[in-house]
């Protein structure tokens, strides 16, 4: 039986690194053993700046089938003109079925 895969440790200051790093964390805990592997091998590689930020969070996010945490939605508006008159034509068309 092989050992189980621990948790890599870094000691630095630079912000954008301790953030990913708590991001590795995260996925690192709720892991099995292969996937583990994987996300060190990746948070290596971005510590030795093999890789860039956003590929690193790309890789760390790849088989987590979970909805994207910044989703856009659409949000259409209009000038209140163009509301209200858009309100007339629908209650005359109600008015007159």
């Amino acid at each position: 039986m092989s050992e189980p895969v621990e948790k890599l440790v870094f000691e630095t200051a630079d912000f954008k690194f301790t953030a990913a790093y708590s991001a590795y964390s995260k996925f690192f805990d709720e892991a099995d053993e292969e996937r583990r592997e994987a996300l060190n091998t990746v948070l290596t590689q971005l510590h030795s700046e093999e890789i860039s930020y956003p590929a690193f969070y790309e890789a760390i996010d790849s088989d987590i089938d979970s909805r994207r945490p910044f989703h856009r939605s659409r949000i259409s508006t209009s000038r209140k003109f163009a509301y209200r008159r858009n309100e007339r034509k629908v209650d005359r068309i109600r008015r007159h079925k």
